[in-house]
């Protein structure tokens, strides 16, 4: 019996299923307690649902089963008939289905204190771990997962609980085994092998050897989602995987006389473990979901919780299947874009199915993109999991032959990172938790699969130059300041740290004397990134490509250049567009020398830069023939890590950390209001414990950001009030 599925089960029970979990604690209270009886009968039972029996005596201890959620208010209902009809009780055991923990710590010790009577609760936690304890419990606990459980996991149950994005049963089924396919070990096995393992076993999903299924109708339920014109090759995968499949101690049986198959046993135990798992992971994403619209603004009531949740969750894979397929479309062209927060906004409008909740877009957006950003340890795993079954599901949609493909994917590469994603690296050593930075984790998993990175002399300069920006800023008064907040001193503020701690922070990058050489050094030494020119290489391509690329990057630093930033020089400017032509030409110029397909080239540029990814459509306009776009983003990066050639070359802890999203739209713009309010509450707060403080100014701006402004957020006082609540928490 394994936890996850007896969590799944007792968390299903819901107010009707009362009788069920009062029997199934039973059994486990009473290996405790053998003087244990049940009093729960139609005429009423005073308040009590089971008490220890004492010969000749009032009776003193008191049991309670209870599903209901508001264990509070039941524990008080119960408190007051107790004592309308008992005088001497001591304890009340509160058995209950419901996670409460040390949430009940206040309510025990005011009972303690006013009545005399020690609560002892025993939650969903405490069944869990006692589960295996005695062969009564064990039992106890199969018998409720037999009832509750196994029907929830039967294929037509299953299916309209998974995959929500997706119409038919097949397609939902197929995404269910591809993603418990995804365990957080890489194999040698190929992608089209494991891939249609799992096809085969989710065809099966249902079978027993009183319920057996045909080679043909696998070959048929395998084939009805995939596409058309590969049924010979559909069917051979598949006749592999039988094969496979049902060898010495295999996953499947094989009744060879009528070519019939079915689930081996253990196979289906296995597979009831892990959907239980499965399950309890999407309904702890739909819970997260549902926490994360209420920060960023959006009311759902207590009663529509659960509903509001399940559609945040089909929109959230909604968002992972258009993200799967532009993944294998960019697989099979070279061409890719960056998913953002105004990304996100716009897929989520076209989503085809309507929901009940009038929830704003850009409320659920902000959720979805926080979620992805950000998922809690209980959700992380299980959410990797999600987003890979449906890249993989995107890839078999296109062609059954994943392997091909994944095979033309380059294996090695000299990558160069420009400013746009130096600096969100820099960033992330603001961030207090490891498993939060993204990028470091992206590149360091790449660094450590093979790949070089490299910078050239102008990202350095452009890196130093920022840097200093956001030195002058930190010694200007705010009001006075001509411009927008830098990106770094924003990302400073919104850690919630102080003004008076950057310039410290500042020197863990640049110093007075050389800030050019000590950028470079810290990018080397640090994060593994080495200088690399590429000027050469771009000199000596074509001057129609040069005039070409040269047009598009100027015409974008024109478009770009901020009004309020009326002090940049316009050669700056023109410094600024030579370093984006000498990568971009450079590595053009560089490919060109070798035959690749559209993903197997050696030499990327890694941007987060619009631009960047729209110089293949921009440069077609310019030129007879446009080259094949040099550009990477991080997030196809994280993803081809996670599944591409390289994957067995990544450890796993760095791996299993691999973001789902690399998102910096948080630091994209702060108003310089916002670093005002910072800077007066730090004044109002100061002598209090720093971390607390940071916290409270990070959490509170984050939340401000969201909303329409400073004066609609309730400006300083709701600040103030926010902050004061979070200072309130338990560290």
């Amino acid at each position: 019996m394994t936890r996850p599925r007896l969590r799944l089960a007792l968390k299903t029970l819901d107010t009707g299923d009362w009788r069920t979990f009062e029997e199934f604690a039973a059994d486990f209270l009473a290996v405790e307690y053998p003087s244990l009886r049940t009093m729960a009968a139609t005429q009423g039972d005073k308040g009590r649902d089971g008490q220890l029996f004492i010969p000749s005596e009032q009776p003193t201890d008191m049991v309670q089963y209870s599903v209901t959620q508001d264990w509070k208010s039941k524990i008080n209902q119960t408190l007051r008939r107790l004592d309308d009809n008992f005088t001497e009780v001591k304890r009340l055991i509160y058995a209950t289905n419901q996670e409460i923990g040390p949430a009940a710590d206040e309510l025990v010790s005011s009972v303690m204190k006013k009545r005399g009577v020690i609560i002892d609760i025993r939650d969903i936690n405490w069944f869990l771990e006692r589960r295996e304890t005695h062969p009564q419990r064990v039992q106890a606990s199969e018998a409720l997962c037999e009832k509750i459980v196994d029907p929830l996991l039967r294929r037509e149950r299953i299916s309209s609980q998974v995959g929500l994005t997706l119409n038919a049963e097949e397609a939902r089924l197929g995404l269910l085994h591809l993603t418990l396919q995804n365990q957080d070990k890489a194999t040698e096995k190929g992608l089209a092998r494991e891939s249609f393992e799992s096809l085969t076993l989710s065809a099966l999903h249902d079978t027993s050897p009183e319920n057996l299924l045909s080679r043909r109708e696998i070959h048929a339920r395998v084939t009805s989602f995939l596409p058309a014109g590969h049924e010979q090759q559909i069917d051979a995968q598949v006749d592999g995987a039988l094969v496979r499949l049902s060898g010495k101690r295999g996953r499947i049986k094989h009744y060879s006389i009528e070519d019939n198959f079915c689930l081996a046993r253990d196979e289906r135990n296995r597979l009831s473990e892990r959907t239980a798992e499965f399950v309890q992971g999407e309904q702890l994403l739909e819970k997260q979901l549902v926490e994360a619209v209420g920060f960023y603004g959006g009311i759902i009531p207590e009663e529509s919780r659960p509903a509001v949740g399940a559609e945040l969750r089909a929109s959230l894979e909604w968002l992972l299947l258009k993200r799967g397929e532009s993944f294998a479309e960019a697989v099979r062209t070279g061409e890719m874009n960056h998913a953002d927060k105004e990304g996100v906004e716009l897929l989520l409008r076209d989503e085809p199915e309507k929901k009940s909740h009038s929830l704003h877009t850009k409320a659920v957006a902000d959720a979805l993109v926080f979620v992805l950003d950000r998922p809690n340890e209980e959700v992380r795993g299980h959410l990797r999991r999600l987003a890979d079954g449906y890249t993989l599901f995107s890839f078999l949609r296109q062609t059954p032959d994943v392997q091909k493909v994944i095979v033309n994917l380059f294996s090695e590469g000299d990558f160069w990172i420009d400013t746009s994603v130096i600096l969100p690296l820099i960033a992330e050593t603001l961030v207090e938790d490891p498993s939060h930075r993204h990028y470091t984790t992206v590149f360091k998993a790449a660094s450590d699969a093979g790949i070089r990175l490299f910078v050239t002399d102008g990202i350095i300069e452009e890196v130093e130059r920022h840097l200093n920006r956001c030195l002058q800023f930190s010694r200007t008064e705010v009001r006075q300041w001509n411009g927008s907040v830098p990106f770094l001193y924003a990302a400073h503020t919104l850690s919630g740290r102080a003004r008076s701690s950057f310039v410290e922070w500042l020197e863990n990058f640049r110093g007075a004397a050389r800030p050019v050489e000590d950028v470079r050094i810290y990018l080397e030494e640090d994060l593994s990134i080495h200088r690399k020119n590429l000027k050469e290489e771009a000199e000596s391509a074509s001057i129609d490509l040069r005039a070409a690329v040269q047009e598009v990057w100027n015409e974008a630093h024109e478009k770009r250049r901020n009004p309020r930033d009326s002090d940049i020089d316009p050669a700056v400017t023109q410094r600024l567009v030579a370093h984006d032509v000498e990568t971009t030409v450079g590595i053009i110029e560089m490919r060109s020398r070798s035959a690749a397909s559209p993903m197997g080239h050696k030499h990327w540029l890694v941007t987060l830069d619009k631009v960047a990814f729209r110089l293949k459509w921009e440069l077609s306009q310019r030129l007879h023939e446009a080259p094949s776009s040099p550009v990477l983003s991080p997030d196809f990066l994280s993803q081809f890590l996670r599944l591409g050639p390289m994957r067995t070359a990544v450890e796993t802890e760095q791996r299993i950390n691999l973001p789902l999203l690399v998102d910096v739209s948080k630091y994209d713009y702060l108003p310089k209001s916002l670093v005002e309010l910072a800077d007066s509450l730090r004044d109002q707060l100061a002598g209090r414990n720093e971390r607390l403080i940071r916290r409270g100014i990070r959490d509170s701006l984050d939340k401000m950001r969201t909303e329409e402004g400073v004066e609609a957020a309730g400006g300083l006082k709701a600040a103030e009030e926010r902050i004061m609540k979070l200072l309130q928490r338990e560290p």
